[in-house]
């Protein structure tokens, strides 16, 4: 590389002087007779570049230069005049004073590099002895406030808590995430100097020792002594700690390497160590470690007294509590003895009093109940509705009241003593036995009942009756069940048809497609809705239960204000029939006409609206076609038919008798606009039987080249008129198809082509079979089709311009017969145009066995 570099220097030398030659030479006529500018030039250049030697070089060469190339004799070496030779020695003083000028300066600006650089390396040096000095100083700053962090949270925790376990967990985690080591514990002492581990933290790729049980056989009295008094141990590696091979065997069971062990005294006690285990390699331990680890220890110390102390507290309020339950319980025991007591004397003294007042009351009831039975006896005779007498423990009537007798078809007194089931509707499934138990299970569940109930009259005709039921206390047959009856087997049978009738409407409303409404003329609550309101409007029948007005939000917005109003107005008669559109959730729209009807009551005031709201959208749509069909029908009809009509009566005139040729000409015209109608007719006729699905299309497998070759043919002369060439790509494709109306339809598209196109031009035919279907494209360089009109031709009567049903002739229907064929086939039809260019129709069929 150096080698490289000296080469370097001395091309460059070289390289200026052969420059500063040529310039020289080249300049000579245009400069002074001054040699040395561009030679100067060059040593400076070469010694700046390279040094005092390649500069030496370059004023060599340039004196060698100067006295072959300047000075006579030219273009060898010598000189012969004595002027020559001083000018060539200034030349040369001068070149070695520049060369040893340049060397000199190039030299110096080498130096004074150097010696910044070595600068800037000691200056660099002495920042980063700076920089690691105070990093250092952070460290051992951060390390102490850590320290002492870790103290003041510890010192917090235990004001703040009474759960030493908590305190201690979180002390011997916090320890070993400071101190990077890889295992904390704190250990208590038994009686014996064994002890167990309460918590710890561990490294999870080192053993855990909780909950062992540990005791070391080195350990004695003399070993503990020193941790009584507060010693701290630090051991940097257990093998050149110098303690017993027993207890290095032991630290090296426990995965020990290097440990910290401060005390946890309690008092004058020890009550157990903080150790901090380094596991994987020896570990020389800080002072400000152990510091740390000692304040903890003091502070575990500190923690341990006060749950000693909240534990003494505890035990102290319980016992207190116990005594205090034990106390109450005592004095809620005599309290409830004297309580009892009074009771007792209480009781005996009410006792005696209460016998003397009963034997008293006992002789004034009877009285009173003798003249009440009497009076009742009375009363029950003349009621109209039927009342019975029951005993509760055996079901027997004891009494009938004469309307009771009638009511059930039986005799004077022909009851009494008769069990209740004679007159209960008692089957095989139902016996004797099970009319006691009901019986019995009514008195107990309700001394009072009302229910309506089937009976059996004396001849075994059943009737509805409703039954009022009571209890009362009888002097002779004790409790006796009182049922009073009232026949409403009228009721029945007009709930009965009601409920029929409810079912029929009922099944009426929900099976019409129609949806039949009812609304409360005061609330304008919506009373009903059959389920046709989900189909049509596509919403649910509970949201217009809840919320009316769902019912106007879904009218179209041009329709909804008239709508509104109409309902207002019409409101007092409560009848309309109106028509308006709606907006499904699917942003479809419909067509409704809503008639209503009113429901008045006995006084004639309307209180309900009925109604039935009906979908005609189609019957709409076909009312719009029909429409449209009879005004262009209409005119299409009445054009040619003025013509006829005019023809025929300039003929009738007889101005042409004596003019054939003009006659001729009228004849012709009649026959052309006759034709028109004829054509117009037949189209017409032709997509009302396929729209209506009155043709059946007799499908068949059929070659698509044969359907092509057979439309060709029917329009060949045609074409030949206006020189047209139809350029044919054939397929040997089968379709499923009816041959007569897709060779009616390739006729159709190919006679469009023709017309359209210019003299002269190519109508393209391919076929091209895809997947599962067949595709047909006839392509005409005619004048185009815009694209707005592109699927508008395919309706009826629609053509590109209005006038080409005079200039081409044509029905407008052609190709909505083609649509409709195709449509017939399961297939599509299109077309893609380009104006100027021409026009490509497509269509498609399905393939045989499709």
């Amino acid at each position: 590389m150096i080698g490289k570099s000296r080469l370097l220097k001395y091309g460059v030398a070289i390289a200026s002087a052969a420059i500063a030659t040529f310039l020289s030479v080249w300049l000579e006529p245009l400069i002074s007779r001054t040699i040395g500018g561009f030679f100067y030039i060059a040593i400076i250049a070469s010694t700046w570049y390279g040094g005092f030697r390649p500069g030496i070089v370059t004023v060599v060469l340039s004196t060698l230069a100067i006295d072959y190339y300047l000075i006579s004799p030219r273009y060898q070496l010598g000189i012969n005049q004595s002027e020559d030779v001083l000018r060539l020695g200034i030349f040369l003083l001068v070149a070695l004073i520049i060369n040893l000028v340049t060397g000199n300066l190039q030299y110096s600006r080498r130096k004074i590099q150097q010696l910044n650089q070595q600068l800037s390396q000691e200056n660099a040096e002495q920042l980063r002895i700076t920089l690691d000095d105070r990093k250092q100083a952070q460290e051992t700053l951060q390390q102490q406030f850590e320290q002492q962090r870790l103290v003041m949270e510890m010192t917090q925790r235990i004001r703040r808590s009474l759960n030493l376990q908590d305190i201690l967990q979180t002390t011997v985690d916090e320890v070993r995430h400071f101190l990077e080591c890889d295992r904390v514990t704190i250990f208590q002492f038994y009686p014996g100097w064994g002890g167990t581990i309460v918590v710890e933290s561990v490294a999870p790729e080192w053993m855990a020792l909780l909950p062992l049980q540990i005791y070391d056989p080195c350990i004695g009295e003399e070993n503990v002594e020193p941790f009584k008094q507060g010693l701290v141990t630090a051991k940097t590696d257990i093998y050149t700690a110098g303690i017993s091979p027993c207890h290095v065997q032991f630290l090296e069971s426990l995965q020990v390497r290097a440990n910290l062990v401060v005390p946890i005294s309690l008092g004058d006690e020890l009550w157990g160590l903080m150790a901090a285990h380094q596991c994987a390699a020896p570990r020389e331990w800080q002072s400000s470690e152990i510091t740390l680890l000692r304040q903890l220890g003091a502070q575990v110390s500190i923690a341990i007294q006060q749950a000693d102390l909240f534990k003494q507290l505890q035990i102290e309020l319980t016992e207190r509590k116990q005594a205090e339950i034990d106390l109450q319980q005592l004095n809620a025991e005599l309290e409830q003895r004297v309580q009892e007591r009074t009771a007792q004397l209480t009781e005996t003294n009410d006792r005696l009093r209460k016998t003397v007042i009963e034997q008293q009351q006992t002789q004034l009831t009877l009285l009173e109940q003798a003249q009440k039975l009497e009076l009742q006896a009375v009363i029950t005779r003349n009621m109209g509705e039927g009342i019975c007498l029951v005993r509760i423990d055996n079901a027997v009537i004891i009494y009938a009241n004469p309307k009771f007798e009638q009511m059930f078809g039986y005799d004077s007194n022909e009851l009494n003593g008769q069990h209740v089931s004679i007159v209960s509707s008692v089957t095989k499934s139902v016996n004797t036995e099970d009319v006691n138990q009901a019986t019995l299970s009514a008195v107990l569940q309700n001394t009072e009942a009302n229910y309506e109930v089937q009976n059996l009259k004396k001849d075994g005709t059943p009737f509805w009756c409703s039954v009022t039921t009571s209890v009362f206390r009888h002097p002779d047959y004790g409790d006796v069940l009182v049922a009073v009856h009232q026949d409403i087997t009228k009721r029945k049978g007009i709930e009965e048809a009601l409920r029929e009738s409810e079912e029929k409407f009922r099944q009426l409303a929900e099976n019409i497609q129609a949806v039949f409404w009812m609304t409360d003329n005061q609330s304008q609550q919506v009373l009903y809705v059959s389920n046709a309101y989900q189909t049509i409007w596509q919403r649910n029948c509970e949201d217009l239960y809840h919320n009316y007005s769902n019912w106007l939000d879904a009218i179209h917005p041009e329709d909804r204000q008239r709508v509104e109003t109409e309902v207002i107005e019409q409101l007092k008669p409560g009848q309309y029939d109106k028509k308006y559109r709606i907006i499904r959730p699917d942003r479809s729209i419909r067509w409704i006409r809503d008639r209503a009807f009113p429901i008045k009551n006995e006084l004639g005031e309307v209180v309900r609206i009925a109604g039935i709201a009906e979908d005609i959208t189609e019957l709409e749509q076909i009312n719009l076609m029909k429409s449209e069909f009879i005004g262009i029908v209409s005119h299409e009809l009445r054009t040619p038919l003025t013509a006829i009509r005019a023809a025929l009566g300039l003929l009738q005139t007889g101005i042409y008798d004596k003019k054939p040729d003009k006659f001729k000409r009228m004849i012709e015209i009649a026959a052309i606009d006759s034709d028109r109608l004829v054509r117009l007719v037949n189209d017409i006729l032709d997509l009302e039987r396929l729209e209506s699905d009155r043709a059946v299309l007799e499908k068949a497998t059929c070659n698509a080249a044969d359907l092509i070759q057979q439309a060709v043919a029917g329009v060949q002369a045609i074409a030949n008129q206006q020189n047209i060439i139809f350029k044919i790509h054939p397929s040997n494709a089968q379709v499923w198809a009816a041959a007569d109306a897709i060779v009616q339809t390739l006729t159709n598209l190919l006679g469009n082509a023709i017309k359209f196109s210019p003299a002269d031009s190519t109508i393209t035919l391919s076929v091209q079979q895809q997947t599962d279907r067949v595709l047909f494209q006839i392509a005409d360089q005619g004048r185009g089709i815009p694209a707005d009109k592109l699927e508008a031709i395919f309706g009826r009567f629609q053509q590109v311009d209005a006038s080409d049903s005079r200039t081409k002739g044509g029905t407008g229907l052609g190709l909505a017969i083609c649509r409709s064929i195709i449509d017939q086939h399961g297939g599509q039809i299109w077309a893609e145009s380009t104006l100027s260019v021409g026009s490509t129709f497509f269509f498609t069929l399905p393939l045989a066995g499709n």
